[in-house]
């Protein structure tokens, strides 16, 4: 083992054994008991240990260095062992429908309104409306879609003067005044107007990584939902999941990655809340239960995930999770968190048919290896859609957590 690729952290798991080797002039250094009763050392004072080939042999939640020496004197390197229960969740593979809000619409701009006397207004702006607010409400009655939104516009008089907006902003209920502007776009029919671009709520189609069954936190998609609308400043802290249906697939090919085709709707009883969007995926609570604490498995560190066989989870048709072989063909070794954990490769004669290897809607899917949960499917090679990249099970877990119970 080159000094390169000693890592400075390894997490692992009680009884988990792991064998590091260096050749002359380095060696380890060690006091710790442990990797002690591995060798032929026999002292009651534990003395130090000095090896070419070190076993780990993980105790119960301990923690402990290790010194990577030259000439058994001079030091070159630590390596810190961190030996902890792994956590336990069922793995998921559900295809979702992320929303930014499971009623009304999202504000997504502002515009200007030339109104018929020919001025210049900002109705929407001096009303107080901001980008990234939910529109609930148009004079109380409830607004879903876009459509909706126009139809009572028309119905408005000028008598009204004004309409009182009902807007969800961080989580509270606001009520908003704001005066229509009477206009002739381009000669049109006299209308009025709000001066805001507003989108539908659903943000797309991803895959349910995991969650957990006593909590209910949940993991899902691997990456996180950087814009919305070609907005990046819109926030997720709204937003819900649902269970989506595949309708249909887009088969990837080099150079044109493809896509899962899903069906969802934001009217029918969302799955979870959104709490948290990272750069590791989506995180929340489930309102309710999907599977019970029988079919939870162990969380891999990333010092178990090894190249070779592994499966992952999704859905292909309809909402039948599925499980498909992959190879995970390259591991990357992580001391902090990072986004791309793993190179995985689909060797499944099905999924390759059907998708063409990795497409989008696939991220989140989770990848089990050796009945642990290893990452999740993140982003696919574009040049070759058999292959993708994963993330790490153990930095998805560690962002799970931070969700206050």
């Amino acid at each position: 083992m080159q000094i390169y690729q000693l890592p400075q952290m390894l997490r692992l798991s009680p009884g988990q054994k792991m064998t590091l080797s260096v050749y002359f002039p380095l060696s380890f250094y060690t006091i710790h008991k442990s990797l002690i009763a591995n060798y032929p050392v026999q002292s009651a004072k534990l003395l130090p240990l000095f090896a070419n080939n070190l076993v780990l042999n993980s105790l119960d939640n301990e923690e402990f260095d290790i010194q990577l020496r030259l000439l058994g004197t001079i030091p070159i390197k630590k390596l810190h062992i961190e030996v902890a229960k792994p956590s336990m969740v069922v793995p998921g593979g559900q295809a979702i429908g992320v929303l930014f809000s499971s009623k009304g619409v999202v504000i997504v701009g502002h515009l200007s309104i030339k109104g018929i006397d020919h001025h210049t207004y900002y109705p929407a702006r001096d009303a107080g409306i901001k980008i990234g607010d939910i529109l609930l409400a148009i004079d109380n009655n409830p607004v879903n879609r876009v459509d909706e939104v126009e139809l009572q516009l028309k119905s408005f008089k000028v008598e009204h003067k004004f309409l009182k907006l009902t807007v969800l902003r961080h989580n509270r209920v606001l009520i908003l005044t704001i005066y229509p502007v009477c206009c002739a776009p381009d000669g049109m029919t006299r209308r009025y107007m709000l001066g805001i671009y507003i989108e539908d709520p659903a943000a797309g189609v991803g895959t349910l990584t995991c969650f957990d069954p006593f909590s209910k936190r949940f993991a899902g998609l691997g990456h996180k939902i950087a814009e919305f609308a070609g907005k990046k400043a819109i926030s997720l802290d709204q937003g819900e999941i649902v269970l989506a249906k595949i309708s249909g697939i887009r088969a990837g090919i080099p150079g044109q990655p493809g896509e899962k085709i899903g069906i969802f709707n934001s009217l029918i009883q969302p799955l979870g809340k959104i709490e948290r969007n990272s750069r590791f995926g989506i995180y929340g609570r489930l309102y309710g239960e999907i599977y019970n604490a029988e079919n939870a498995i162990p969380v891999a560190y990333g010092s178990q995930v090894k190249v070779g066989p592994a499966q992952i989870y999704t859905v292909i048709h309809d909402a039948k999770i599925e499980h498909f072989k992959v190879e995970i063909i390259k591991v990357y070794q992580q001391n902090a968190p990072r986004d791309k954990g793993m190179v995985i490769k689909v060797v499944d004669p099905l999924l390759l048919k059907l998708t063409g290897g990795i497409i989008q809607g696939m991220s989140g899917s989770p990848i089990v290896q050796d009945g642990k949960l290893v990452g999740a499917v993140t982003h696919v090679l574009v040049n070759d859609p058999t292959k993708g990249y994963g993330v790490l099970a153990e930095w998805m877990i560690k962002e799970m957590k931070k969700i206050a119970s």
